[in-house]
């Protein structure tokens, strides 16, 4: 009886460990924020500017991202200088718009943009999970939440099957709209940028229809990579 109790769990053992051994190792998340260098990605961006009078700008570009180099910060880390570029159209020049700094590290990824630095994405990635994306700046505590993760998203007529998106702010009532959402996909990095702050009509016929009295809306997204 014995023999056959230790040969049973053998077999127990080595099926528990046979079966961990299949299981899909963690998503650190290192290859959905910018994967690697010299790669640059290309974005449509459209901005839309509403006032009170009831007319609305609308304004057309295009943005470049180029991963361009390595190096150590100021703490010994290594940091990615990512060159960001600008034209109206196809038909332009690029000229350079601004430089960001972004950092991989083993829970977070970070970005800093215009001397402000954001925690952009808290790994491993898990559905759900939450952080203070203000942790490393001063403007007060800001809740991004991890959504949607490992599941398809098209833009601009491009499908991508690895993504999630980070939840910067989602706040809608009868009289504002305030969302903020970026996706990211797996080997190219943000693929979709959603800033929209929009205040509506709340009075007389209008009160609730989602008529847009002022604001703004930012929508970038994914065109071609190199």
């Amino acid at each position: 009886m014995k023999i056959i109790v230790i040969i049973l769990s053998s077999f127990l053992l080595f099926a528990c460990d046979n079966l961990n051994s299949n299981l899909p190792p963690p998503q650190d998340g290192g290859k959905f924020f910018y994967p690697s260098v010299g790669q640059s990605v290309i974005y449509d961006v459209e901005d839309t500017q509403y006032e009170l009078t009831g007319k609305s700008t609308i304004k057309t570009y295009q943005l470049k991202e180029i991963n361009v180099s390595t190096f150590k910060d100021a703490e010994g880390k290594e940091a990615l200088r990512i060159e960001r570029y600008r034209r109206e159209n196809d038909t332009q020049k690029w000229t350079i718009d601004s430089i960001f700094i972004a950092k991989k590290e083993i829970d977070k990824a970070l970005k800093t943009e215009n001397n402000v630095t954001y925690v952009k994405i808290s790994f491993p990635i898990k559905e759900g999970l939450k952080w203070n994306g203000n942790a490393y700046n001063s403007l007060g505590n800001d809740t991004y939440e991890l959504k949607k993760v490992n599941q398809t998203f098209q833009t601009n007529g491009e499908k991508f099957d690895h993504t999630f998106s980070v939840i910067q702010q989602n706040d809608s009532t009868l009289v504002d709209l305030k969302r903020r959402i970026e996706v990211y996909a797996e080997g190219i990095g943000m693929i979709y940028q959603e800033k929209i702050n929009v205040f509506y009509c709340n009075s007389g016929d209008c009160l609730g229809k989602g008529k847009i009295d002022f604001g703004n809306k930012h929508i970038l997204k994914f065109k071609s990579n190199e």
